[in-house]
């Protein structure tokens, strides 16, 4: 048995992932999700031009509530911490077809493996594992990382990792024009460990009625859920504009695991992609595996448009999703492809973009992209990794399943012309620029869009129709508890108010005022009714320069030029000026 060298060992601990609650409520994602309802009518009113709709600076990412995927019914799992070795090669038993190789021998199971270097990558780098039988596998081609994260220049240094499971051998070989460079390449194992969540994973993927969910709403199975140890994030999300595309990808490896070998598989990746590579956190930003069963990758959150790591010169404005699996001569089954094209209608349906269009996107260039720099290149909706880089990836019955994923996407995400938030964000695009979080559910029954331009959001229920809040007002609706607060959702878009210095919006329970003298606050309720009789903004009062708080006997707000007092046992305000 060989040594082996260790580079970081189950001795440092066990690390805890995120804690999602002490129970997680079971909770379907969504996939179809604006809903194609009919719009309350448009507002008539149009926005006065007088002032310039105020803006906020660009945040990293965007504001208010998190809407995102809602998790498969799993509490947290324990993360164990990943164990990353460096596996000692020596000469392997002289057999007619282990010409060339090296050869690792383990007292453990070496579960997850690939193929490292430093300098230019070999042109053929094969491995094999001794099977439950007794006997070596067949050799089995690895290709390198065919991905890298943005502004990481130069060639590969390692394959993709392939799962060998309880193996305890692997002999690996490398060549260049013929020529032997087995020597100058290490093999790196990864144990994920055991999660406390891997076999419930299982059997939800195997029930009916479990986490592969119906066909419009798989379940996903959180970072926190499967194990993933949060230390090794070292990649603080970073976010862009909006998503135009999905890109589909495989992972390679090996296509012979079992549903209880799926969250282990991610966890590998997870370490093999943010430890040995170097990226910080994984590349993808979601997995599904031959069961459909759907795990979160790359943080951030799936609702936001979060840069991942997946295609090198084209990670901006694109969601990865990677079909677990070597698909070059194997199919995905049924229950992945129909995961896949959930996760993309969400995706592109939440952000009102058609699957069966065409987009531009820009090359940032790169070692793995096969477009340099600044190239702009039309590409489908949806599209195979191959088609923007250096790889085969996803495979050729991966490639070939694309027209599927990409019609059935088109039918999840149905006819777009129906959403009406959508509709609203085409009135007003050239103020709130491209939708950069997913529709999600909020309160109040009504459904929310967040959009990369003025802070901007908009809001629709079936009671109110759809309306935009942005800017410094959006802000404050926000910090309030947006639709979920007092103000309830709006029922105006911004618009400008009589005198010309500020803006307003309109709540079903109040209004927020803004100018960049006072800032934005809201008033509401008696004190509301109050203002209101006096004449608003063009009142003696002028402005509220302070939200309503709490004194002695009642309510006071505050204003430009004095301040209404709410008697809360009388319900009478009264003007002091």
């Amino acid at each position: 048995m060989g040594r082996r060298t260790r580079t970081a060992g189950r001795g440092a601990g066990r690390g805890v992932g995120r804690v999602l609650g002490a129970a997680v409520i079971a909770v379907l994602v969504t996939t179809g999700v604006p809903a194609a309802a009919t719009a309350a009518t448009a507002p008539t009113a149009p926005m006065a031009a007088a002032v310039a709709p105020e803006t906020l600076p660009s945040l990293a990412a965007p504001s208010g509530e998190p809407e995102d995927v809602p998790p498969a019914a799993l509490p947290a799992a324990q993360a164990p911490s990943p164990d990353v070795e460096q596996e000692r090669l020596t000469a392997p038993a002289p057999s007619p077809d282990a010409g060339g190789a090296a050869q690792a021998t383990s007292p453990d199971p070496l579960k997850l493996v690939a193929v490292t270097w430093t300098g230019a990558p070999p042109q053929l780098v094969e491995l094999r594992s001794r099977l439950a039988s007794g006997l070596f596998g067949p050799w089995t081609r690895v290709d390198p990382v065919d991905t890298e994260r943005d502004g990481r220049r130069g060639p590969p240094t390692g394959t993709e990792p392939v799962w060998v499971a309880d193996s305890r051998e692997v002999q690996v070989r490398a060549s260049t024009d013929g020529r032997s460079e087995t020597s100058r390449v290490a093999l790196t194992s990864i144990d994920p460990g055991t999660s406390t969540n891997d076999a419930r994973i299982a059997a939800a993927a195997t029930t009916p009625g479990g986490a592969t969910g119906s066909p419009s709403s798989p379940a996903l199975v959180t970072r926190a859920q499967w194990g993933a140890d949060e230390r090794l994030m070292t990649w603080t999300p970073e976010y862009t504009p909006t998503v135009r595309a999905v890109t589909v990808h495989h992972t390679a490896g090996t296509n012979s695991y079992t549903a209880a070998d799926s969250a282990a598989i991610v966890r590998g990746i997870y370490a093999y992609h943010a430890r040995t590579q170097g990226w910080g956190d994984i590349g993808y930003h979601v997995l599904v595996d031959k069961f459909g069963t759907v795990f979160e990758g790359r943080a951030g959150g799936l609702a936001r448009s979060v840069i991942a790591a997946h295609a090198g010169g084209f990670n901006r404005e694109t969601f990865g999703i990677a079909m677990m699996g070597d698909y070059t001569a194997i199919a995905p089954s049924a229950a992945t492809l129909e995961a896949t094209a959930q996760l993309a209608a969400y995706k592109l349906g939440g952000l009102y973009r058609a699957p069966n269009a065409s987009v531009t996107l820009t090359s940032t260039g790169g070692g793995t992209s096969r477009y340099p720099a600044g190239r702009a290149v039309s590409l489908p909706a949806v599209f195979a990794h191959r088609d923007v880089g250096a790889t085969e990836c996803p495979g050729n019955t991966g490639v070939r399943s694309m027209p599927t994923i990409r019609s059935r996407t088109t039918t999840l995400v149905g006819d777009l012309s129906t959403y009406p938030i959508r509709q609203k964000w085409l009135a007003l695009r050239g103020v709130l620029a491209e939708p950069s979080v997913v529709e999600s559910p909020t309160a109040r029954s009504a459904r929310v869009t967040r959009f990369s331009g003025s802070n901007g959001a908009v809001y629709w229920s079936s009671a109110t129709g759809a309306w935009a809040v942005q800017g410094t007002i959006n802000a404050r609706y926000d910090a309030l508890g947006a639709a979920g607060s007092v103000l309830a959702l709006p029922r105006t878009d911004e618009r400008a108010t009589p005198d010309g210095r500020g803006r307003y919006n309109q709540f079903q329970s109040g209004v927020i005022y803004w100018t960049p003298q006072t800032g934005a606050w809201p008033v509401r309720g008696p004190i509301l009714t109050k203002w209101a009789q006096l004449g608003y903004e063009r009142s003696s009062l002028g402005y509220p320069r302070g939200d309503q708080r709490a004194v002695t006997g009642g309510q006071r707000q505050d204003f430009e030029r004095g301040y209404l007092r709410l008697n809360t046992t009388t319900g009478v305000v009264t003007v002091n000026s």
